[in-house]
């Protein structure tokens, strides 16, 4: 095997700007395919990531849902969760929301706008200002670039706004990238649990399951209970959530779309592959003395068609190598542009090499083939 690879690269090398011209499809090709793999997994892991990952191990989830889109205050009370604690198979329970942010009307001077607001995170980029942290009850604010445009036309900083009634003081302001969703202001985590936590409905109930139970019918006995005791089961429903799975399934459909363009840019191989099929019949052609010699001192059929088998496969995977180079650097280029980071996972690459070597057996086939069914009689007459 050693020796055919060395015979088709020595075979190819003599041949260099025919052959590269061959490889020319299979490069672009390949990095095509990669440059589209690499965008789309890396907006799915940018937007997968997004939705956040849930620790389901032991956990079942119950959502409320309110049946009027108008009318949304409702949720899970205290004596809820008391009584789901009493469910069998039931560990404890945590009331959350699924909402995390709460709405609020800020006004300055005659300006009045609606935004949603949250709890300082940890780690916040200002366009303007410096990013200190909001101690206690803190009367500070950080906008958004969008609402500092809202309310003042030239700088925001250390300016006055009044937010339900009470008066902040804008200490920064920071921008929303394209791929990010953050609210419209941030105060301290004191003062928004003070002021507007109240606003924020447990629509969530966390059910903490014991080791020996079963998810499923703990799931099910605490949706029954809820339909027939819960004290919001007039204004809404009850239902069982699995984000997980609302999160694999989003993740599958945005894969296949991938896959999808990614195949309409693979079409391009099989014009590729007739390039190739095409440098190959004329090798043969220029080739048959050689083929007679070989066939002469005892090659047999298999022989000469496994050597030019590979020779084609190996064309095609140097293509293949050199177009995965050229994905990355297009993707290193695409990256400075895009909002997100465009990934090459191993995957990728993998399924390039396999394209490449799949258009080398395929198309090298045939004429392979005719070298193989040539006639010892025939080649020695035409020499």
């Amino acid at each position: 095997m050693t020796d055919k690879i060395s015979i088709a690269l020595k075979s190819i090398t003599k041949n260099k700007n025919r052959n590269f011209l061959t490889m020319l499809g299979i490069i672009i090709g390949i990095a095509s395919v990669i440059c589209i793999l690499a965008i789309g997994d890396g907006f799915t892991h940018t937007v997968t990531k997004g939705m956040g990952s849930h620790n389901v191990k032991n956990k079942v989830t119950l959502q409320w849902e309110s049946k009027s889109v108008y009318d949304t205050d409702g949720g899970f009370t205290k004596n809820d969760a008391s009584a789901l604690s009493s469910v069998k198979g039931i560990d404890h329970v945590k009331l959350a929301s699924s909402v995390v942010e709460a709405g609020a009307k800020v006004q300055y001077k005659t300006k009045n706008v609606s935004i949603g607001l949250n709890k300082q995170p940890k780690h916040l980029k200002l366009v303007k200002g410096t990013y200190l942290p909001l101690d206690g009850d803190s009367s500070g604010v950080y906008i958004s670039e969008y609402l500092a445009h809202k309310l003042f036309k030239k700088n925001a900083l250390n300016r006055l706004i009044t937010i339900d009634g009470t008066v902040f003081v804008v200490q920064g302001i920071y921008r929303v990238g394209t791929m990010d969703y953050r609210p419209d202001a941030y105060v301290s985590k004191t003062t928004f649990k003070q002021l507007f936590a109240n606003q924020i409905s447990k629509d969530q109930a966390k059910l903490y399951v014991t080791s020996d139970a079963n998810k499923k019918q703990v799931g099910k006995r605490a949706t029954k209970l809820m339909k027939k005791i819960g004290e919001q089961k007039k204004t809404g429903t009850y239902s069982v959530s699995n984000p997980d799975q609302i999160s694999k399934q989003f993740t599958k459909i945005l894969n296949d779309i991938t896959y999808f363009i990614a195949f309409i840019a693979g079409i391009s191989l099989l014009i590729a592959g007739i390039g190739v099929m095409n440098v190959m019949y004329i090798t043969v052609s220029e080739r048959r003395k050689e083929i007679g010699i070989r066939r002469a001192f005892g090659a047999t059929s298999g022989d000469i068609r496994n050597q030019f088998l590979i020779e084609s496969v190996v064309l095609c995977i140097i293509g293949g190598i050199i177009g995965i180079i050229f994905g990355y650097i297009f993707v290193s280029i695409i990256n400075t542009f895009l909002p997100f980071k465009a990934v090459i996972t191993p995957y990728a690459i993998i399924l390039s090499l396999a394209v490449s070597t799949a258009v080398g057996l395929i198309f090298g086939f045939i004429p392979s083939n005719k070298a193989a069914k040539s006639e010892l009689v025939g080649l020695l007459k035409e020499e």
